[in-house]
């Protein structure tokens, strides 16, 4: 049923009715234009919008294992040209963009096994290639990128991918299957320290060069996720860069850092200039040998501002040509602005907050029922219309909406706003509240510390939970701190927290979770809570080796019930994806699978 309270869900729901072949385009647009939103709102929508629903579109290509689909780069040239009109037309050749962003969220490497934000993992994908792509206007369809294409076995197991012989990195090398396996090996190597690792050695059995452009993988059963992993995780890195350095030494290597430019070398479509640490400033210059369509703007500019409200007012001026999630209150105001549009759509992002269930370091959780009666004491549709000013919807679950293991009403409990539960629950675990109004039992406060990356929107959030929480007897304290020295390694690195809060993109339709809570995943993975249930690891297991599609999508939901009835993590709200941009910017079409994929294809207007 169409949401009848906010527009934006409406829209969300109309979306992904019209992605399942529900509804055609023509009615998709009718009745968005009905809801009363923002004419340059529906204006993009219309535009960033596939000509056809993904499963029913006659240019898909052949049903792989598990229900995903492939296609040529002949058959994704004509898709596109379809879609999305203007990647047929002639585009004049010059001009700069500026990507702009608050410090909260900076770009921390460039070194593809350390992107683990936003927007980080989408610079890098700029530099780097990936064996496959996604489609842009997202589902579980793969598009060549330095792979023209691949093919898997009749043992589902062994996935063969051909490298497009024109490719070269941007000092003129050429790729080779070599690059491909040295790529894979240090993906594998613990010691690499990357946060991907875990779910690579739990995929991912063997590899091997057929011939210079021809590598085999050979997953450890027969999973179809492997095709994610190559588009999502697998970025190839050249062998003849980085073969004589030690991989425990590569995140502060200058090549990662930025600090010698001759270092970053990729063979996507743009290279790295410099970057200018005192102007918070990076440049990217179009890669001119670039095997596909090459941009044609001189210049992709990512500079840094003070804060969120710096960050808005420079996309408001004309400062900046791009501003990923503008601050949500000031996205009306920003779609009115006639040299601005703002595009919203649905995405894999979520905010959320985290548990330490690690014994050692705090023990106020170890209860699942104080766990969930933590989440029963938020108001998160409250705190989701004031604060993102309803660019969501509520949490019912740990699958985004994008998921193919998205299913509202399937989990329970239902988390409703129910602050005398919350109560009752605390009371009945034997947290009784003391005469200062703090909860304790047996000597130990129920008071903490809320750890998060410092930034407006994170500030207005930590003081809301802070207040309902209070309001129940328990005692949280906000501990905003500079996301890459003091958040990201409390939670990769020390794990020196009480709970955290944050906020996470899947990036992928597949709907495994496993490297946020599989058992073990906590030094190679997202699992920062130390969640560990043997049920949700065999139930998740399973589902990774599952090739009926509405099968796997079961073992998936089940799975999902364990992480939303065990809590290891309070879901708050499902984040619809925002970016403003300049009008200038023509043909700039940010998805849900790429903030950037129409970058080639951008032609910066005066």
């Amino acid at each position: 049923m169409v949401n009848e309270k906010n527009p934006v869900l409406q829209l969300s729901d109309l979306y992904r009715r019209f992605e399942s072949g529900q509804i055609d385009r023509r009615t998709l647009l009718a009745r968005a234009g009905m809801l009363g939103l923002p004419a340059a709102v529906l204006t993009n929508f219309a535009r960033a919008l596939p000509a056809a629903a993904q499963d029913a579109s006659p240019e898909a290509g052949p049903l792989l294992p598990g229900g995903f689909q492939s296609m040529t780069r002949d058959e994704f040239t004509a898709r596109l040209a379809e879609d999305y009109p203007f990647t047929t037309e002639e585009q004049a050749p010059g001009g700069t963009v500026i990507f702009g962003i608050s410090q909260s969220s900076s770009l921390t490497t460039l070194m593809p096994p350390f992107a683990n934000n936003f927007p980080t993992q989408d610079f890098v994908l700029l530099v780097f290639d990936t064996l496959v792509g996604s489609y842009p206007a997202g589902g579980a369809e793969f598009t060549p990128a330095l792979a023209d294409s691949f093919e898997i076995a009749e043992d589902g197991q062994t996935y063969t991918f051909h490298l497009n012989p024109n490719a070269v990195f941007h000092d003129g090398t050429p790729v080779t299957s070599a690059d491909v396996v040295f790529s894979l090996e240090s993906l594998a190597n613990p010691s690499t320290n990357s946060d991907y690792t875990g779910t690579f050695n739990m995929t991912v059995g063997s590899w091997e060069a057929i011939d210079d452009h021809t590598v085999q993988i050979v997953a450890v059963d027969a999973i179809p996720q492997i095709v994610f992993f190559a588009n999502s995780f697998l970025y190839v890195i050249p062998k003849h860069i980085w073969e004589g350095i030690p991989v425990e030494n590569w995140q502060t290597d200058p090549g990662a850092t930025g600090q010698d430019p001759s270092r970053v070398v990729g063979s996507g479509p743009f290279k790295f200039a410099g970057i200018d640490e005192g102007l918070g400033i990076a440049t990217f210059v179009p890669n001119e040998n670039f095997y596909d369509k090459a941009p044609v703007i001189e210049q992709f500019i990512f500079q840094t501002w003070p804060d969120d409200t710096a960050a808005v007012e420079a996309l408001r001026s004309g400062d900046i040509d791009i501003l990923d999630s503008p601050i949500p209150n000031d996205v009306a105001s920003l779609a009115e602005q006639e040299n601005l549009e703002v595009a919203l759509f649905p995405s894999y992002l979520y905010n959320y907050f985290g548990y330490n269930l690690d014994p050692e370091k705090t023990t106020l959780f170890q209860e699942r029922d104080v766990r969930q009666a933590l989440i029963f004491a938020l108001d998160r549709q409250a705190m989701l219309d004031t604060i993102y000013a309803g660019l969501g919807q509520i949490a019912d679950g740990p699958q985004p909406v994008l998921s193919e293991a998205f299913e509202p009403g399937a989990f329970t409990p239902v988390y409703n706003y129910d602050p005398e539960l919350a109560a009752s629950m605390l009371d009945a675990a034997g947290w009784v509240v003391g005469s200062d109004g703090v909860r304790e039992k047996d000597g130990q406060k129920l008071s903490f510390e809320l750890i998060y990356g410092a930034g407006q929107v994170g500030d207005q959030i930590a003081a809301a939970m802070q207040d309902y929480w209070r309001a129940i007897g328990v005692e949280m304290t906000p501990a905003p701190g500079d996301f890459d020295t003091v958040y990201l390694p409390a939670l990769t690195e020390t794990f020196d927290f009480d709970v955290f809060m944050g906020a996470f993109n899947w990036a992928s339709p597949n709907g495994d979770q496993s490297a946020m809570f599989m058992t073990g995943t906590r030094e190679t993975g997202f699992n920062s809570s130390n969640f560990s249930n043997a049920e949700y690891d065999e139930l998740s297991q399973a589902a990774n080796v599952e090739l009926d599609p509405e099968k796997r999508r079961q073992l998936l939901i089940q799975a999902s019930q364990i992480v939303h009835e065990e809590a290891p993590v309070g879901m708050l709200w499902f984040r619809d994806g925002r970016v403003g941009y300049n009008v200038r910017l023509k043909n700039f079409t940010p998805t849900a699978n790429g903030r950037f994929w129409s970058m080639a294809w951008v032609e910066v207007q005066s």
